[in-house]
């Protein structure tokens, strides 16, 4: 008899558990598979749901607040500590085309007049500037206008500085006043053309020259140079350099060009 009601009992949790599973087909696909286009994205809603495939990054005086382009927004302090860094960008660094968007938002008295401030840095250990390095130069003028560089590696741990121009007249108007605006960086390996949107419209496009490689790739730092998280120097060898002082939302790397209209849905529905 308990023999009889033991295998009633076995038979009875089995059944259970094949009707508590889903049919064969119907589990949700990975929105960001391993390989896809979408190599990296930071959402900066909380310190630890922040990337694709859980590549969780390290908060060194910078904090998760309120008020982000949607939900939550990293805040840095704009001190030289004050940066994320992760240990890589996944696959990012083995992408021959690429896109880069991000959203940022700055007051024009959190403006840095004395030092450069980088809002994102993927690093390069063998290149002194790293693979890619966004940043803000430092200057006297109270101008809500933002005086972008961009820095990218070359082949051979090259440097291409065609996108460190937009400063002086050229500089990327209303960005110092503390709304969210949207940065995007695409290239297409093909015929090395480089496009910069600002909020989902073109601003500027050339052709890059020498073309753009990503070599020795090594950590994500955002809020920060690549030597704030000790790659290749530190900050103690080069004091022009400080932190970034605003806050950051929705960092996303890709490993395709995106289309402009691709770019411009990103604005629109805040992604």
């Amino acid at each position: 008899m308990k023999i009889v009601t033991l295998f009633a009992c076995v038979v009875a949790i089995a059944g259970c558990q094949k009707m508590d599973r889903p049919a064969l087909g119907d589990y949700p696909p990975d929105a960001n598979p391993p390989g896809g286009p979408l190599k990296f994205y930071a959402a900066m809603d909380e310190k630890n749901v922040d990337s694709v495939r859980a590549n969780y990054g390290t908060f060194n005086d910078a904090s998760i607040t309120d008020g982000g382009v949607a939900g939550k927004a990293a805040q840095f302090d704009g001190s030289k500590n004050g940066f994320i860094n992760y240990p890589s960008a996944n696959d990012f660094g083995s992408a021959s085309d690429f896109t880069v968007s991000f959203w940022i938002s700055i007051t024009l008295e959190q403006k840095n007049h004395l030092n450069a401030t980088v809002v994102l840095a993927f690093s390069n250990t063998q290149n002194f500037w790293g693979n890619i390095t966004v940043f803000l130069e430092h200057e006297t003028s109270t101008s809500d206008s933002m005086p972008l560089k961009m820095h990218f590696n070359a082949a051979n741990n090259g440097d291409n500085w065609q996108a460190a121009g937009y400063t002086d007249n050229n500089r990327l108007p209303k960005m110092y006043d503390g709304q969210w605006h949207n940065v995007a960086i695409t290239y297409h390996a093909a015929d090395s053309v480089y496009t910069l949107y600002r909020d989902g419209v073109q601003f500027d496009q050339m052709t890059m020259n020498p073309a753009i490689k990503f070599e020795n790739a090594s950590q994500l730092i955002l809020g920060g140079f690549q030597q704030a998280a000790g790659v290749n120097g530190n900050y103690s060898e080069n004091t022009w350099m400080s932190g970034y002082p605003g806050k950051l939302d929705n960092v996303r790397l890709y490993g395709e060009t995106l289309s402009a209209a691709d770019v411009a849905t990103i604005y629109a529905n805040k992604e």
